[in-house]
């Protein structure tokens, strides 16, 4: 009998926040749809989760890749990214049955400590193994000494250029501040650091969705998983001559984004002494 009522309270629960959903975004009271829409590990999923968590009934959706040129290279790649063919598929599905007022959140990181979670992330695809305790440190530097870190401005330029029809880097962008609002064809975009996130978040909320209180909830972060070990091994002994670092810090992403002191210190921070 215990059991048969915790049932019912369960599926009525369910219902009921299903029931007042469809109420506020399928029948017109609520038009916007919020799309976290970024590159993995900048955040995004912290920004996603505390969104959901403060706005349960609002179409709020967290995506990676909405261009032809990824979703087209994920359709004969690694199996992993299958996912985010579907992701791109349910809300290219979701769009046509609603006029919504769209509205874009993305964010920027260091590169360098962007592609060192990306591997935390991809690793079966990097290193076609089914467990991540068979990379070693040794592997993963090697990587890392053999890298561009050109993606993060890669993905703006493709993927990010292609579905909102803006180049970021021929727009200014608030270093200081550490976040900036555009318009493009699909609705307001959002754009903020990583590394200024906790700081910001809710004044750019504010600026961004509307008058409120934003709190920002950690999710998804690298170093708490069962590999954060070897994260943290890897960040600890990663380090690039200066040549090489003076090349990735003297791209177009890093100098639209971040400020002289902000790039002082991740040239610091990467740079073999």
């Amino acid at each position: 009998m215990k059991e048969l009522t915790k049932f019912f309270k369960t599926t009525l629960r369910k219902l009921y926040h299903f029931v007042r959903k469809q109420y506020y975004t399928k029948f017109g009271l609520d038009r916007d749809l919020i799309l976290v829409y970024t590159l993995s590990k900048v955040g995004s999923s912290s920004v996603y989760y505390s969104l959901k968590k403060k706005f349960p009934y609002k179409e709020i959706h967290h995506v990676h890749f909405l261009g032809d040129t990824w979703l087209n290279k994920f359709k004969n790649d690694h199996e992993i990214f299958q996912n985010n063919l579907k992701t791109a598929d349910k809300l290219f599905t979701l769009f046509k049955k609603k006029r919504w007022n769209v509205k874009i959140i993305t964010l920027t990181r260091d590169p360098i400590a962007r592609d060192i979670s990306g591997i935390f992330q991809a690793w079966q695809h990097i290193f076609d193994v089914d467990d991540i305790n068979k990379i070693t440190s040794e592997k993963i530097l090697d990587y890392l000494n053999n890298n561009d870190f050109s993606y993060s401005e890669n993905w703006f330029e493709t993927d990010f250029l292609e579905f909102t029809g803006l180049n970021v880097f021929n727009e200014k962008f608030d270093a200081d501040k550490g976040y900036q609002l555009y318009q493009a064809n699909h609705g307001p975009i959002l754009l903020m650091q990583l590394e200024q996130l906790n700081k910001v978040y809710n004044a750019a909320m504010n600026a961004f969705i509307g008058k409120g209180e934003y709190v920002l909830q950690q999710e998804n972060i690298t170093s708490s998983r069962a590999s954060g070990t070897l994260n943290k091994k890897v960040k600890t002994l990663f380090r690039m001559p200066l040549n090489k670092i003076e090349t990735i810090y003297n791209s177009k992403y890093i100098n639209t984004f971040y400020t002289t002191s902000q790039i002082k210190s991740f040239k610091d921070r990467w740079t073999k002494k």
